[in-house]
């Protein structure tokens, strides 16, 4: 039985995704020491100086546990700098260094033939279109969650690619809500 269009274009959706990320992880193993992780956290920072590292693991689909893993690691690599919030004594605000930025030029550099593999059965206009329409599924998307106030993305739960200890404390706390609390009585029999 065929699927519907809109199921086939979420399976797209997800195995481009998938295929896109697996070749630029190739490309960036080659010539630089950097992850996609890697590349696209110093991206996020370098369009947003000052981003807090809870917007930035929502953004990239992670737990704050990796996005504090993955900032603590940049930071002693001397890419990144932390600074206070001043309006929250908890957060932290992050800025690209010097360092960063020649990073993230070098990933862009070594990444960029794979958007441009990518794209190269499309014309311009239709690169041009393909862009439009997904920036509408996106807002179409946001303002649902808007709409629901739904909370943000990955909200309490494990990112398929969060360390096995968090994919575990996830499991075991869903099996825990999905399980009724079973009675230490054995039930009684019935008469024969």
């Amino acid at each position: 039985m065929p699927h519907a269009p809109e199921e086939e274009i979420g399976y797209l959706l997800k195995r481009l995704m998938h295929v896109f990320r697996h070749v630029l992880e190739l490309r960036l193993k080659r010539s630089t020491d950097m992850s996609f992780a890697h590349l696209v956290t110093l991206d996020q920072i370098h369009a947003e100086p000052g981003i807090a590292g809870a917007q930035l693991a929502r953004r990239l689909l992670v737990t704050a546990q990796t996005m504090t893993d993955l900032l603590k690691r940049l930071e002693r690599e001397g890419s990144i700098e932390r600074r206070s919030d001043p309006n929250n004594r908890r957060a932290d605000r992050w800025f690209l260094l010097p360092a960063g930025r020649e990073r993230l030029a070098a990933g862009r550099s070594a990444g960029s033939p794979a958007m441009t593999q990518m794209l190269s059965l499309l014309s311009g206009q239709e690169v041009g279109e393909l862009k439009g329409y997904l920036e509408r599924c996106v807002e179409g998307l946001e303002r649902e969650n808007r709409r629901e106030a739904l909370p943000p993305p990955l909200a309490g739960c494990a990112h398929p690619t969060a360390p096995p200890k968090a994919k575990k404390r996830a499991a075991v706390a869903k099996s825990k809500q999905a399980k009724p609390v079973a009675s230490r009585r054995a039930p009684a029999r019935r008469p024969a």
